[in-house]
């Protein structure tokens, strides 16, 4: 039984693709000022407020591998960085000694933007004019793209290199694998790796896709397909290996480095399937926040946003729709299993216990979304199309607006937090940042004590928050505690109580993301004194 093509009623491999040569449209002179106006779009979002937000858990992750002290070079950060080296090989000569917030992500906002011509290019060549530059207005004006364009880490990088190889390996299997092509993708897939590890998940579905579509055993160039993924896999090779003693089963244990994740929780939670394709249109700021989405009541939230979701995901699940059913067979199916593939193996991992289930690591798979929506959006006649396109324009706008000017969706600000402890602390206090001590540490210039809790397992009640707020008192008579992501630490919310409980609270401050306690006139414990012994008498 056949498996290749023919399998899916296609008899010759040039008429894969509408156009049997992929070349029979090049950019033209028409073409150019649409692409630079769609550009231009894109540098204003990604370079507004660039610097603005403070640093967040992982972007000072970033930080501490271009500035790790002294006895340690560029090679050894280089080649133990396994969740992004290329980001780092970037930054080390151009903002090592300049590290502020704008310089460290400056070159994830550059490489956003030279994704766009890119998603323009995927469009026309796979369907036409019209769906290429509906996809590049799609990803300028995406504001899940925009938020790891104004990050620094890997993603933004991901994402282009992921969809340049991309554009070639479709290249290669409806023109032919050459070699020339073959080293092309193998280093582009390769750089995309050195982005971040996820791009593996994509190139495995693509491997898949090659051996089912393209029937590289069959065809007298199968050295060119093993010479592209060679090379990616030789590129990989070296920090997949340093990966080993990082991607280890209970690496999300609390205080393992990973997370705060109990050990041994492997569930799933079904619903981050939908919020990762919702979060792929709309970002994360439509509905509900990030923060919001932690608390206990995170239900009752989602509930009283449920007209704005459901609307807002009927109309990128039309598009989709719409967009696959005007896909050819071949390539309908290779997206389905380019994306299928990628969440099965998240999803592997996080029943492992090894990976947490996060839209930013199927990030890889945004310009297919953003290309299938785009030819969905493209359709003939223009009434579905002008209606669907009208409310996802207007949803996109509200959420952008949402990312650049509503504090209630700003990164938590722990910066702003560090400044007023500054400002207001007195001699000998303590600072408890239960969750956000490193960040809080590279913002903070002050005099008090930070201890952290990172060596503390989950409060499960008041008895143990007491005993944690007591050690880290340690004897102050004034402490502060700094909130910010700590549901899963303290579930129950009980260490606020019991800080305050021990004092007076006298300050009560709330920032994006972070909420600030502080309390004064502090009791020391009672010291534990043994039982009196029981003499019997006569």
């Amino acid at each position: 039984m056949a498996v290749g093509p023919e399998l899916f009623g296609v008899k010759d491999r040039s008429d894969w693709l509408r156009s049997s040569d992929l070349t029979a449209m090049p950019m033209t002179s028409n073409d150019w000022p649409f692409t630079v106006v769609v550009i231009l779009l894109a540098i204003v979002l990604r370079m507004v407020n660039l610097g603005a937000a403070p640093l967040w858990i992982d972007e000072y992750i970033t930080w501490t591998m271009i500035n790790p002290g002294p006895g340690h070079g560029f090679w050894e950060q280089f080649r133990d960085n396994v969740q992004g080296p290329l980001y780092l090989a970037v930054l080390w000569p151009t903002a090592r000694d300049n590290l502020t917030e704008f310089a460290m992500r400056l070159p994830a906002a550059l490489a956003g933007i030279a994704t766009i011509p890119l998603m323009l290019r995927l469009g026309i060549e796979l369907h036409d004019r019209r769906s290429g530059r509906w996809a590049a207005l799609l990803l300028a004006v995406n504001p899940f793209h925009l938020w790891y364009c104004q990050e620094a880490r890997g993603y933004a990088f991901l994402i282009f290199f992921t969809l340049a190889a991309t554009i070639i390996l479709v290249r290669m299997m409806v023109l032919g694998a050459t070699y020339r092509r073959a080293v092309f993708y193998g280093v582009l897939a390769g750089l995309a790796v050195l982005s971040n590890m996820s791009a593996l998940f994509l190139f495995a579905a693509q491997a898949l896709g090659v051996l089912i579509f393209a029937r590289p055993w069959s065809t007298p160039r199968w050295r060119s397909w093993l010479v592209a993924f060679g090379i990616v896999g030789l590129i990989a090779l070296p920090w997949m290996l340093e990966a080993t003693g990082y991607w280890y089963v209970g690496r999300l244990a609390q205080g393992g480095g990973g997370g705060l994740q109990p050990a041994g929780n492997s569930s799933l939670n079904v619903w981050v399937y939908p919020f990762t394709f919702y979060a792929f249109f709309y970002g994360f700021t439509l509905g509900p926040t990030l923060t919001e989405l932690h608390q206990p009541d995170r239900l009752n939230l989602i509930k009283s946003s449920l007209p704005l979701l459901a609307s807002a995901g009927f109309v990128a699940m039309a598009l989709m729709l719409s967009g696959l059913t005007r896909l050819k067979l071949w390539l309908r199916s290779s997206i389905l299993l380019w994306i299928l593939v990628p969440v099965v193996i998240l999803t592997i991992l996080r029943l492992a216990d090894i990976k947490t289930f996060t839209p930013r690591y199927l990030s890889a798979l945004l310009p297919l979304f953003v290309y299938v929506a785009a030819v969905g959006l493209g359709r003939r006649p223009f009434r579905f199309a002008g209606v669907a396109g009208l409310i996802w324009l207007a949803l996109t706008v509200w959420s952008v607006g949402n990312y650049h000017g509503n504090d209630r969706y700003a990164r938590d600000d722990i910066r702003a937090a560090a400044h007023w402890i500054r400002a207001h602390e007195s001699e000998g206090e303590s600072v408890l940042v239960p969750v956000v001590s490193n960040v809080f540490g590279y913002y903070y210039e002050g005099t008090s004590r930070v201890r952290d809790f990172w060596d503390c397992p989950n409060v499960p009640d008041a008895e143990t928050a007491d005993r944690l707020i007591d050690e880290r008192v340690d004897g102050a008579t004034g402490a502060w505690l700094v909130l910010s992501r700590s549901e899963a630490l303290d579930p129950g919310h009980y260490l606020e109580p019991a800080l305050i409980a021990r004092g007076a609270l006298i300050d009560d401050q709330v920032f994006p993301g972070v909420r600030l306690l502080h309390v004064v006139h502090i009791t020391p414990p009672a010291p534990e004194t043994d039982a009196p012994l029981e003499v019997d008498t006569p």
